[in-house]
């Protein structure tokens, strides 16, 4: 069960992109993440994917929200060690290594501010006119910011979701817009997560109950 149906014309003043994490500390070397998905980075050209998709789509699409995850500081204070933010990937993600140093210290733990991990990478650098949505602190990215208060008054039916990691935030994140009411679009190879077989996974059996999968050119080649 993992046809999906034919996917029709995108309204594209209806439709925006959802840009997820495109920060150093999965993009890059020195990343605490970046080490896992580095492979999978370079052999599906999803950086220059993406770069090309925003830069196409800036002129047909209603708008182009980038979600960050937002920074924690050094130390990880905002966190009970002995809490439940701990379980799971949060937990994994405090320890990871880096190639960071912040006052002449290194610096262990994703999304630490002061070092290069939270920044976005140059290649997608936002330009005028596009949306940064901040405060986002979970696999969801509706669930700690605006991100449907900025769809809605921005009257935005489509969603087309790209980012990382794909079985983590873009999945939780489709399947929220799926919930919230609107159309969506999971652009495949732009999206990019540690391995193939999550990969395929997401594509071929989830993604289809949700929405739409596709690649961001057959994506372009559907805006009307």
């Amino acid at each position: 069960m993992a046809v999906q149906n034919k996917m029709p014309k995108i309204d594209a003043k209806k439709t925006a992109i959802v840009l997820i994490e495109p920060q150093y500390d999965f993009l890059k070397p020195g990343g605490s993440m970046y080490q896992f998905i580095a492979d999978q980075l370079e052999k599906r050209h999803v950086i220059e994917n993406l770069a090309d998709l925003v830069a196409k789509a800036r002129k047909k699409v209603k708008k182009i929200i980038y979600i960050p995850f937002e920074a924690f500081e050094p130390g990880f204070p905002e966190i009970d060690k002995e809490g439940p933010g701990m379980g799971g990937l949060r937990g994994l993600e405090i320890d990871m290594p880096t190639g960071w140093t912040l006052h002449g210290k290194k610096v262990a733990g994703a999304w630490v501010a002061g070092t290069p991990g939270p920044e976005i990478i140059p290649e997608l650098t936002p330009q005028k006119g596009d949306i940064i949505v901040r405060g986002k602190k979970t696999l969801d990215a509706f669930w700690s910011t605006a991100l449907d208060y900025t769809l809605r008054v921005n009257m935005i039916e489509h969603v087309a979701i790209v980012g990382f990691h794909t079985n983590w935030c873009v999945e939780s994140t489709a399947r929220s817009a799926y919930d919230h009411g609107y159309r969506v679009i999971v652009i495949g190879d732009c999206t990019g997560t540690d391995t193939d077989e999550e990969q395929n996974y997401a594509e071929k059996y989830i993604f289809p109950k949700i929405g739409h999968v596709m690649g961001y050119k057959e994506f372009l080649k559907s805006l009307k």
